[in-house]
């Protein structure tokens, strides 16, 4: 009974923690938003990932499954640079009216700014 606890008590922990990555700002002359780490109990409420013509939004997701997206939607092959827990919220918006792929193409150059892609 005692080791349930324990594994209880971690299981929490994991599940409960913030990803520790300060709020960066975007602001080039064709984007405009954020990437802010997000919270993993999120993965289980209102987590979610929307990649528009004109705006990504994506709250409480794993960096991971943007990647993936974007390597299907560019036939690139970008890596992944973060850990296996962490989840982030990204809100950019396409201001300077690119083209889809070149704004998904500065979604890649952003992420690789902030550390998270490669």
């Amino acid at each position: 009974m005692k080791q349930f606890f324990i594994v209880l008590l971690i299981a929490l922990c994991m599940t409960s923690c913030s990803t520790d990555f300060p709020k960066k700002e975007v602001k080039t002359t064709h984007l405009s938003g954020f990437i802010m780490g997000g919270n993993a109990a999120g993965v289980y409420g209102k987590a979610g990932l929307k990649i528009t013509g004109d705006s990504i939004k994506m709250n409480d997701w794993p960096i991971s499954r943007l990647v993936t997206s974007l390597n299907t939607l560019r036939d690139t092959s970008i890596v992944d640079q973060t850990g296996f827990t962490d989840v982030y919220s990204i809100q950019i918006a396409n201001i300077g009216e690119l083209e889809e792929g070149a704004f998904c193409d500065s979604l890649i150059v952003e992420l690789g700014r902030a550390g998270l892609a490669r």
